[in-house]
């Protein structure tokens, strides 16, 4: 099977790069990967479909965003169309589903990201020890619109107690928050551009993932905090709501610093036993999906809409919803 992932512009996509590798180095089916169409593929994924004029038939489309982002780069309007027009439209979560549901598309299939298992394994358990400082991950690459909750992380740090907090941050950007976070008076271990073989080692020293953004596909961050049994404080967002479940393997935050401030003391100080209840549900949780899962997944999804239309028959799909 012959399957061109067709990224229309090459806009030096390290997220791309990373996940077009992973599928690449599968070598379960041939992989071309082109800013055009190439002839003769039995499957066309599109990763920036938004771009293109027109699918032609065996079109696949992969939504890598949030549908209810308001940044105008990636308004719905600007990708209605060509989903309509793909055979099938893999989403990253259920809610990106559930939302193309209620427009009338009901031709997608949920397939998250996964993480790998030679990496990720869970660590040893973690119980709470009195006085010590929680350490949190903040993971994730800084954008100027400061869309991963940069702001609610400033607001809520600077009204915690100094030294309560020691973070672990990762991601190019990050010493900006570092720099901010230690005016606040709190320790930060900081790693703009860490090799990925070494992100296991993170989170084992980290006690919760922190993920405060306002919009998400993904991320990519969720499977492996699960797979490594990392509990989660998160805002409910992209994958969360498929993979974490509230009060058992993470929490849910409200976007309101107050509360969610008032959360992160109840944590800190373990109370009702939050702290370790939490640790227990994520070290016993197994949600999440490898990513020669995620592969197989699409595999089942390239023959299935391969076998839809034949070689070269031409097929109009503007208006297919099936």
């Amino acid at each position: 099977m012959k399957v061109n992932f067709v990224i229309t512009r090459d806009l030096g996509s390290k997220i791309f790069a990373d996940l077009f590798r992973r599928f690449a180095r599968d070598g379960r089916f041939d992989l071309a990967i082109s800013e055009k169409a190439l002839p003769g593929a039995d499957i066309y994924h599109f990763h920036r479909p938004q771009l293109e004029e027109h699918l032609p038939a065996r079109s696949v489309v992969t939504v890598h965003h949030d549908l209810e982002d308001s940044d105008p780069f990636v308004s719905f309007d600007r990708f209605e169309s060509k989903y309509r027009q793909a055979e099938r439209i893999i989403c990253l979560n259920t809610g990106q589903a559930e939302f193309l549901a209620q427009h009338g598309m009901h031709h997608t299939v949920v397939v998250p990201h996964g993480y790998d298992p030679k990496l990720f394994s869970k660590k040893p358990l973690r119980t709470y020890k009195t006085g010590e400082p929680l350490k949190l991950g903040f993971i994730s690459r800084r954008y100027g619109r400061r869309v991963k909750g940069e702001v609610l992380l400033e607001e809520i740090f600077q009204t915690l107690p100094p030294g309560s907090a020691e973070f672990y941050l990762i991601g190019e950007g990050r010493s900006q928050d570092a720099a901010l976070l230690e005016s606040f008076g709190f320790s930060c271990r900081c790693y703009e551009f860490l090799p990925y073989q070494l992100f296991p080692e993170v989170y084992k020293e980290i006690d919760f993932l922190l993920m405060l953004s306002a919009h998400e596909g993904g991320p990519a961050n969720i499977p492996e905090a699960i797979a490594s049994g990392t509990p989660v404080l998160t805002t409910p967002v992209g994958l969360t709501r498929d993979l974490i479940v509230d009060g058992e393997n993470g929490l849910f935050l409200s976007g309101d610093f107050k509360q969610d401030r008032e959360t992160l003391l109840k944590v800190m100080n373990n109370e009702n036993g939050i702290f370790d209840r939490l640790t227990q549900g994520a070290h016993m949780s197994n949600k999440a999906i490898t990513w020669n899962e995620v592969i197989s997944r699409h595999i089942d999804i390239y023959r299935t809409v391969s076998g839809i239309a034949s070689a070269g028959e031409p097929k109009e799909l503007a208006n297919s919803t099936t």
